[in-house]
């Protein structure tokens, strides 16, 4: 407590940025190591929940045309324009929501990286492990269902995916040959 006291700057307003920062010798790993799980959890639950509810949310309702329709059927010359629960942002910017399911992802998939390396030797790997390569699929399948059908792009979502953990593999293999 009182070396904590020591530390504080004289103005805390001109030092609150460096003062804040992790230092080794002052702040222990595993304190950094909690903090970086909590907010990679965090990252992991918002970025799940807006891949299910998307920005502009979600058709509550079939669109048919003629509007006439309410179904399609073999007889009828119906045809579907959309699909209750497909994003509405697809429908409506279809480039801004391919940037933004990307991007989403990719934020996604870092931080259940992080969490996945933070928790590498716990005495739990084995259920960390399946934990988060079930959140991923449960997280694709998300995607999957809020897009309209055959328009999914999965490159893209493969790519958004596996980028930082391809990123990571370099690190480590760089870090090895050094």
């Amino acid at each position: 407590m009182a070396t904590d006291q020591l530390n504080v700057p004289e103005n805390p307003a001109k030092g609150f940025n460096e003062y804040f920062r992790f230092k080794l010798g002052r702040d222990p790993p595993s304190d950094a190591r909690n903090t970086l799980l909590v907010v990679t959890t965090l990252i992991v639950a918002v970025t799940f929940q807006a891949a299910l509810n998307p920005p502009g949310g979600v058709w509550q309702d079939d669109k048919y045309s003629p509007a006439t329709c309410t179904a399609v059927t073999s007889d009828s010359n119906c045809t579907i324009i959309r699909h209750a629960g497909t994003s509405v942002l697809y429908y409506r910017k279809k480039t801004g929501y391919e940037i933004f399911i990307f991007v989403n992802t990719l934020a996604f998939s870092a931080a259940t990286n992080t969490i996945l390396y933070l928790l590498l030797d716990s005495p739990y790997q084995t259920e960390v492990l399946l934990s988060i390569y079930s959140t991923n699929i449960a997280y694709g399948a998300s995607v999957a269902a809020v897009q309209p059908p055959k328009t999914m792009k999965w490159g893209l979502i493969a790519v958004a995916f596996m980028l930082p953990y391809i990123l990571r593999l370099f690190s480590n293999i760089i870090k090895r040959y050094k």
